[in-house]
Parts: C-alpha cells; structure tokens; sequence
C-alpha cells in the first residue's frame, strides 16, 4: 500500500507560511513530517541553544567553508530587506508541530556540505563577467518582469507556480547556481520523498517554494518507472498545499534518515 505527500510550500523566514505549516501539519496528523534539512542541520537545530552561526563552516573545507559564510551573509541581509525575521523559520515550526504530536521527521535534503562544495566547484572568479553578461542580454520584458517579482507579497505564495518565473531567471543569469542549489536538490528530495511513499507513509513534506514545481515533476518521472503507478494530482488546492499519491515500488533504494524531535529548537539559516 502506497502513501501520500501533502506539500507546504513555503517562504522559510514568512510568518504566513509558519502559520500555514502549523495547521496543515495538526490537521492532517501524518505519519511523518519530512523537512528541507540534512541530518548536520537538524541536529544543530535540535541541541544548539546559543550556537555560533559560523559552526558548521569549521567542518567544511576552506572554500566551502568561506562560500556558505558569504551565502549565509547575503541571505540574512535580504530577508531583514524584506521585513522578514531571519532568526525563525519554517522548518523550526514544521519541527516543534512535529514534537507536539509525537511524530517523526524526515530529513530530506542533502548534506550541506556537499551541496556548498558543490557550488564552490562550480562558481569561480570568471561567474560574475558571466552574470554582466547575461544581465546585459536581458530584453526589456525580462527587466519588468525582475521587477514585478521583486514586489511579489511573499504571504501571496501558495504553490511553486507562484515563484517559477524567479526560478527561471535564476537559471538564465546564473545557471551554475541553480543547478547545485535547485535542480540537483530537487531530484534528491523528490527521490527521498518517493521512498516514503513507498513504505506507506502518509507524508507533509515542508519545502521551499523554489523546489516545489521541480519535486513534483521529478516525482512524477519516478511515478513513471513504476509499473502499475497511479494518476498523481499535482495541481494546487485552495489552501496552498498539494497531495500526490505514489504508486508502486520503485528499483532504486534509497536511504532517509528519520528523527524523533524534541521540543527544544533554536536557530540555523536554512540555505
């Protein structure tokens, strides 16, 4: 017997989508609550009551260590930017609901290590004449519409849809970037996610918006190689969740790692 995904796709530092998290998570009362984390992140996530936001930098190598501090740098400046509060996230609410009612987490992303080497290897001095480049080569709907999404209320976000355009500039101006940070952790998520599946898990799968589209298309793909798999329904419902029905087993095994949380949670950035 094959289980379900009910996606949250998520803004991680949005206050709405906390709060959608939350209830989607006490209403449907999964067998298992699965994160955008790896197993390093959660575990600081879950004993770290004062951690030092550099930490998990002093156990990557140099390159990759000085890239995840810049990467953490920007991203803690754009969301003060945007009004967000950089200190709480979604995965934190997705865990803390998880312990309430005593079920278990999913890790589902990569390690993090191996994704900001992975990016360290592909970004290099020559990226940013690159990136001028690109940008240059920008028609003037391109612009408008960089701008429109710029605006965008992220508490508007309800589906991968919503954010796809963003995506796809990414891919245009820095497709280095989007292959290790979106595309590569969209397929390992979605394969993760699979595997639940097809252990009989009913699944709430907590994600960014960003990886919401490419997982479920990918999912899908896997669909396809199972023989006898169902329909999967992947279009958005009116509350900003989906649910996709797996089907059958698939050939390839993979491993998730699975955490009971406790209720003390404190602060990582969430890449």
């Amino acid at each position: 017997m094959s289980g379900s995904i009910t996606f949250v796709p998520s803004v991680h530092f949005s206050p709405t989508h906390r709060r959608r998290v939350r209830t989607t998570i006490r209403e449907e009362e999964p067998d298992i609550v699965a994160v955008e984390l790896d197993e390093k992140r959660f575990d600081r996530l879950e004993r770290a009551p004062h951690r030092d936001p550099f930490e998990l930098a002093r156990e990557m190598p140099l390159p990759a260590a000085a890239t995840y501090q810049l990467l953490w740098t920007i991203q803690r400046t754009v969301i003060k930017l945007y009004g967000l509060d950089p200190e709480t996230t979604d995965m934190e609410t997705a865990i803390e609901t998880a312990a309430e009612l005593e079920t278990t987490v999913a890790l589902i992303d990569d390690p993090i290590d191996e994704t900001v080497s992975a990016l360290t290897d592909r970004v290099g001095i020559e990226t940013l004449p690159k990136l001028l480049m690109r940008a240059q080569s920008m028609g003037p709907a391109d612009h408008a519409q960089a701008m429109e999404l710029m605006t965008q209320s992220f508490s508007e976000v309800r589906h991968g849809d919503d954010v796809e355009p963003a995506i796809e500039q990414m891919r245009t101006l820095l497709p280095e970037v989007a292959e290790v940070f979106i595309d590569q952790r969209d397929r390992s998520m979605a394969r993760r996610l699979h595997a639940l599946c097809q252990d009989g898990y009913d699944v709430v799968a907590v994600i960014g918006a960003g990886h919401h589209t490419g997982i479920l298309r990918h999912l899908e793909d896997l669909k396809a190689h199972d023989n006898g798999s169902e329909e999967t329904d992947g279009q958005p419902s009116e509350d900003g969740v989906d649910v996709v029905h797996e089907g059958t087993i698939s050939d390839e095994e993979v491993t998730v790692p699975v955490r009971y949380p406790s209720r003390r949670v404190t602060r990582i950035p969430i890449e």
